[in-house]
């Protein structure tokens, strides 16, 4: 299912949702939680929030309840917005919130204002109006989830927020004369990317059509029919549309694609490979977070550099740093860093998070990497996945860039396994494709493949198979969750 909707939709519903927060008393700069599906209104309500000077917060509905009602609870939301799809969430996660200020959307909840009401009212152009600001909670993959406040000159002032703003600039950057085409929605709207790209489409002119769920073959459908121009996609999206059969991808026309912006999450070189010999030299990659930082490559770049996730944009610094804090040269590997002229961050209420993100005015996402004689940034993994193996830094990426290489593998994740003599060895986790069976014999196979591409230090110790590993709807592969659990099963 997908729904499209236009500009002029967008910004009508929401001056219309914005009047029904001033009418119900909403204070201004007033927090709104969000748990709400892919849908038209989750635009609707982005605009009406945004543009009248209140910080909107999306949740992931596939958190549980105990992390939604910590995120309303964190973020000191004034009022909800929940879906009628989530209702059995509904009592629980909004204690404390009063009655007037919880809205539905879809269907009746009880105690609850329907969002439909707001259709009622005036949709001519806001008075006065402020821009508001998007604040989106990590995914928690390591703990609770953190609120990151984006703090900069485009956080204040006019419409649109700082989210609309930047989805706008890299949309219109790449785009060119073709950016009031169709932007398609193909990614939880929760997360930041689809809804700061969905946002941006809409201010340069673009329709949009919302998927409500992903399928492969209903978004090449989508792409023809609505001649769609632009997308953000995850690594896992590229997969499954590769491992369609060859006569399904055929059978759509997607030459209307200008722009296929890719992040969230680490691509194999093999993957983005072929993408780009399907799709056209239209994919361009970024690498940032929530917090900010960012690189960005283009196909043509990416084919001279490949593996590389580009270079920073305007007023955007990377510095490599080592373990004092010093700048590296170019080609030696150590600590990713950013420093901005535009903003910086703070994670909501966590003054000890903050600070270790930061080295004076640098801050990090977390990434080792080094940077090119050209300028060019190359990621070689989490500063928290890194395995140790007798004194030696270990990077499982580059591991698994190997090991999805191979024909039988859909899926792999590399892991430290605690070791009394080498601290910690190599175990993959392998999810294979059909036709093959996990055992001694593949074991043997994946290990051969990767002793001719990687050095002895890197081989796996051990091979386990998984029928589906787990991964965030963004393509983040939950690595402590798989670590964790085969460290538990080994200590058995």
């Amino acid at each position: 299912m997908a729904v499209k909707i236009s500009p002029k939709q967008i910004q009508s519903h929401g001056n219309q949702f914005a009047r029904l927060l001033e009418q119900q008393g909403v204070p201004e700069r007033g927090v709104i939680a969000c748990l709400l599906p892919n849908c038209a209104e989750f635009a609707y309500a982005m605009r009406g929030i945004t543009w009248y000077g209140r910080v909107l917060v999306p949740i992931n509905w596939h958190l549980s309840n105990a992390d939604i009602g910590y995120i309303i609870e964190n973020c000191e939301a004034d009022a909800l917005l929940i879906h009628s799809n989530f209702a059995d969430k509904a009592e629980e996660v909004s204690r404390g919130i009063p009655t007037k200020f919880r809205f539905s959307l879809g269907g009746e909840i009880a105690d609850f204002i329907p969002f439909e009401n707001s259709l009622n009212l005036a949709d001519d152009e806001l008075e006065n109006p402020i821009a508001g600001s998007v604040m989106i909670y990590t995914s928690g993959t390591t703990g609770r989830p953190k609120g990151v406040l984006r703090k900069g000159p485009m956080a204040e002032g006019p419409p649109p927020c700082f989210h609309g703003l930047s989805g706008k600039a890299m949309l219109q950057r790449y785009l060119e004369d073709e950016s009031d085409g169709t932007h398609i929605v193909a990614a939880p709207y929760y997360h930041s990317a689809p809804l700061t790209y969905g946002e941006g489409a809409s201010l340069l002119g673009a329709d949009l059509v919302i998927m409500e769920k992903w399928d492969g073959e209903e978004f090449l459908k989508l792409v023809e029919q609505h001649e769609v121009t632009s997308v953000f996609m995850v690594p896992t999206h590229f997969v499954r549309l590769l491992q369609l059969p060859e006569s399904v991808r055929n059978s759509y026309d997607i030459s209307s694609l200008k722009l296929v912006i890719h992040g969230a999450a680490p691509v194999s070189q093999s993957i983005k490979r072929q993408m780009i010999e399907w799709f056209g030299p239209v994919l361009y990659e970024f690498y940032g977070g929530t917090e900010g930082g960012g690189t960005s490559i283009s196909s043509k770049e990416w084919l001279q550099h490949p593996g590389s996730v580009g270079k920073p944009g305007q007023g955007l610094y990377v510095h490599i740093l080592d373990e004092t804090g010093d700048e590296l040269p170019a080609g030696e590997t150590g600590d990713v860093y950013f420093s901005s002229d535009l903003s910086n961050f703070e994670y909501k209420a966590d003054k000890d998070k903050t600070a270790s993100a930061y080295r004076g005015n640098k801050y990090t996402l977390g990434d080792i990497g080094y940077v090119d004689d050209d300028g060019y940034v190359f990621l070689c993994d989490r500063r928290a996945d890194i395995i140790i193996s007798g004194g030696v830094n270990i990077y499982p990426v580059q591991i698994e860039d190997v090991l999805i290489d191979h024909p039988a593998v859909n899926d792999a994740c590399v892991v430290g396994i605690l070791d009394e003599e080498w601290g910690e060895t190599i175990l993959a986790v392998v999810e294979l494709l059909d036709g093959y069976e996990p055992g001694d014999e593949t074991s043997h196979i994946l290990e051969a493949h990767c002793r001719d591409k990687l050095s002895k230090q890197q081989l796996p110790r051990t091979f386990r198979y998984n029928q589906a590993l787990p991964r965030t709807d963004t393509g983040k592969i939950l690595r402590r969750q798989i670590r964790d659990s085969y460290r538990k099963n080994s200590a058995q």
